[in-house]
């Protein structure tokens, strides 16, 4: 009897308040409508990495031809293997209906964008169940050190490559023990497509899968099947797209395409810098990620993951796995499989700290995964985000401290999503119009199409039909190296001088790499004639 009065007490208050889930429901969609749609072309404003990208569709759709251009003609590697032909073939398809225009480009990404959302917020009900994926949801929305929303409204590898590994997992997970051999021949697929969408992350995914096999041969002992068809056919996927690119993409033999590929794909992978390792490190343990709560989550998970297993192998008693107030999944499969979402949340980070370059974009996603152990950790400590259910422990003799941690520790998770969230929101709603699409309007009216035009600033070769020159590809790795390592300077090794150039054009990217040094451009004669926002139009006198 005590029992039954205590369930109905505490259910009380949420069927009172039944009518309220509509309204949150809808108020959910309409925030996450102007978060992927308002301002689309302005906010990010285009920059160096998507203008390259952008080249691609609309050298397909207007020359016919799976390339990259300048003004000396085709470039066949760089952008074409930045991003795969999973994001280039769905813009071109579009600019072929619709147009070529950023904000046709920038639709087919807030697709991907919803779609990783979506099989995110799948896979983590399937894994912690609907509240939490709720809060994976929130996070991935919000987390400056994800930014998903910046890079899920520009023309980029990330947002895409994340949607196609979420819908490999979710398949792989759902299908855990009843899989047949054509969908786990899928979840190969769907996985091969993440790593052509997005190169670095065959690293992290290749050894996170070579890890959950070798994990299961050690301790879980599931079919050899499941982990050797889906890695099989992910690198096949992976391995027959190089194939290609190295015999129908570039115009030169296959030994020198290679070369020209091995030289596009080296240079922020494997730096092992002392001082990008520190900073690195401060990145993590920096307010952007997850306010300081994501080194004590992923601790506080392989606790948690370690404890639930050795409580299923028998080693420990039931009771020790259900002490928290809270929710805690008692599935072996889907402990399993956190375990091996752990496992690539942990390779990402490292390699992202010991040897990449150090831009956190590197860690994105191990960090969106890292996701799931933020809200398990907070779903644990919170008998699942319940208020109600917190609230009565604070009042219950024992429970009292638990009670009152618990309640605080769902105002630091609210803290954690809204505070970011409202920034986020905030820039986007005064964001200025993009001073690119500014000065396109500008070279389009001032500067003949015939004219050659140097820059290093791809966008504009987008957004307008003029000559442009830019730098040679190969050179993007010193830039890396110059920025990062303090070796040669990029206006050593490359002179704009030598092809005589009408105009030069100077916006962010060319600034920052210092390519065009204002000293050379005095001492070769031009003169700026046009400043508008990150630009400055120079013509030769």
């Amino acid at each position: 009897m005590t029992t039954s009065t205590t369930s109905q007490r505490i259910e009380t208050p949420a069927h009172t308040i039944a009518w309220l889930r509509p309204a949150l429901l809808v108020s959910a969609a309409l925030i996450v409508a102007f978060l992927f749609f308002y301002k689309l072309t302005d906010y990010p404003k285009t920059w160096f990495d998507e203008g390259s990208h952008l080249h691609v569709p609309k050298a397909l759709v207007t020359m016919g031809v799976y390339a990259d251009y300048s003004s000396e003609g085709l470039r066949h590697y760089g952008p074409t293997i930045g991003v795969g032909p999973t994001v280039m073939l769905p813009i071109a398809g579009v600019f072929q209906v619709a147009g070529v225009g950023l904000l046709q480009a920038r639709l087919v990404m807030v697709f991907y964008l919803a779609a990783a959302l979506l099989l995110m917020f799948l896979l983590a009900r399937h894994l912690l169940g609907v509240r939490a994926a709720w809060v994976v949801t929130a996070l991935l929305l919000t987390s400056p050190a994800i930014d998903m929303v910046d890079y899920g409204r520009q023309v980029l590898g990330e947002v895409p490559g994340l949607a196609f590994m979420a819908a490999g997992f979710l398949l792989w997970f759902v299908r855990w023990r009843h899989a047949r051999w054509w969908e786990l021949t899928l979840v190969g697929l769907l996985l091969g497509l993440s790593v052509v969408t997005k190169y670095q992350y065959l690293l992290v995914l290749g050894a996170t899968l070579l890890l959950a096999w070798g994990m299961n041969l050690l301790w879980f002992k599931r079919s050899q099947q499941l982990f050797l068809l889906p890695g099989i056919v992910t690198a096949a996927i992976f391995g027959a797209w190089q194939l290609f690119t190295l015999v129908y993409l570039g115009p030169a033999t296959i030994g020198e395409n290679l070369t020209s590929l091995r030289e596009f794909t080296a240079g922020a992978a494997a730096v092992f810098s002392q001082e990008l390792m520190r900073r690195s490190l401060s990145e993590l343990f920096s307010a952007k990620s997850f306010l300081w709560m994501l080194f004590p989550a992923l601790g506080y998970s392989a606790w948690w993951l370690l404890r639930a297993t050795r409580s299923a192998n028998g080693v420990a008693d039931d009771a020790a796995a259900s002490r928290s107030l809270s929710f805690a999944p008692t599935d072996a499969d889907r402990r399993h499989q956190l375990v091996i979402l752990y496992a690539l949340v942990v390779i990402n980070l490292l390699w992202y700290v010991v040897a990449s370059v150090s831009w956190l974009r590197y860690a994105f996603v191990g960090l969106a995964f890292a996701t799931f152990f933020v809200a398990l950790t907070f779903a644990d400590l919170t008998a699942d985000f319940s208020v109600v259910r917190l609230w009565q422990a604070s009042k219950t003799t024992g429970q009292r401290g638990r009670g009152y941690v618990g309640l605080a520790l769902l105002l630091l998770l609210a803290a954690i999503i809204v505070a970011p969230g409202a920034r986020l929101a905030v820039r986007i709603a005064t964001a200025p119009p993009d001073d690119s699409a500014q000065m396109a309007q500008v070279m389009n009216a001032t500067v003949p199409l015939d004219a050659l035009v140097e820059t290093w600033e791809p966008q504009m070769g987008f957004l307008t039909d003029h000559r442009y020159h830019y730098p040679p590809q190969l050179l993007l790795n010193r830039t890396v190296r110059q920025k990062w390592l303090g070796e040669t300077t990029v206006a050593d090794l490359y002179d704009f001088t030598e092809l005589n150039p009408e105009y030069v054009l100077v916006g962010e990217f060319s600034r920052w790499v210092a390519v065009y040094p204002p000293e050379r451009l005095a001492a070769a004669g031009y003169a700026p004639v046009m400043t508008l926002g990150q630009y400055e139009l120079y013509q030769r006198r």
